[in-house]
């Protein structure tokens, strides 16, 4: 029984130093939680760039879809690509609520598409974003800085 015990410690042991370490190449994980800093780029139609960090680790582009602006609120639809910094591509979208008077925003996506089959697991992958912007400065610099949360579905 003895050593039965040991033995099944051991294998425990081992098969804790064989798990990897990036979390977003395992897909046995449920979530992931990314910190996201991006700068507006005043081009037609407005994106945002930035990066990635945490996670998944990169770059991102958000694309501004046309908005609608009831009240001090702007209804955003978007669609962002995220390269990985070793040349991953994840691409999905995501739609959301923009506060003109507190410059916080909230937002619910998903993930639709990605370039490499290591990380398709992550298709079907619902998206939460939420942070703040430094005031909004129509033509001037905005910055952005939030968190992503990717579920699995």
């Amino acid at each position: 029984m003895i050593v039965a015990a040991l033995v099944t410690c051991m294998f425990v042991f081992v098969s804790t130093l064989s798990v990897p370490s990036v979390r977003a190449n395992s897909c046995d994980e449920k979530r992931l939680e990314c910190v996201m800093e991006a700068d507006v780029v005043w081009a037609t139609p407005p994106y945002w760039q930035g990066t990635i960090t945490g996670d998944i680790t990169g770059s991102i582009i958000i694309m501004e879809n046309p908005a609608t602006f009831p009240g001090q609120t702007e209804h955003f639809d978007e669609s962002f690509t995220i390269t990985t910094v070793d040349g991953v591509v994840i691409k999905g979208y995501d739609l959301g609520v923009y506060n003109l008077k507190m410059f916080k925003f909230r937002a619910n996506g998903a993930i639709t598409e990605v370039s490499s089959p290591a990380w398709e697991f992550l298709v079907g992958y619902m998206m939460h974003f939420s942070g703040t912007t430094t005031p909004l400065v129509i033509g001037g610099e905005v910055h952005a800085t939030g968190t992503i949360s990717l579920m699995a579905p």
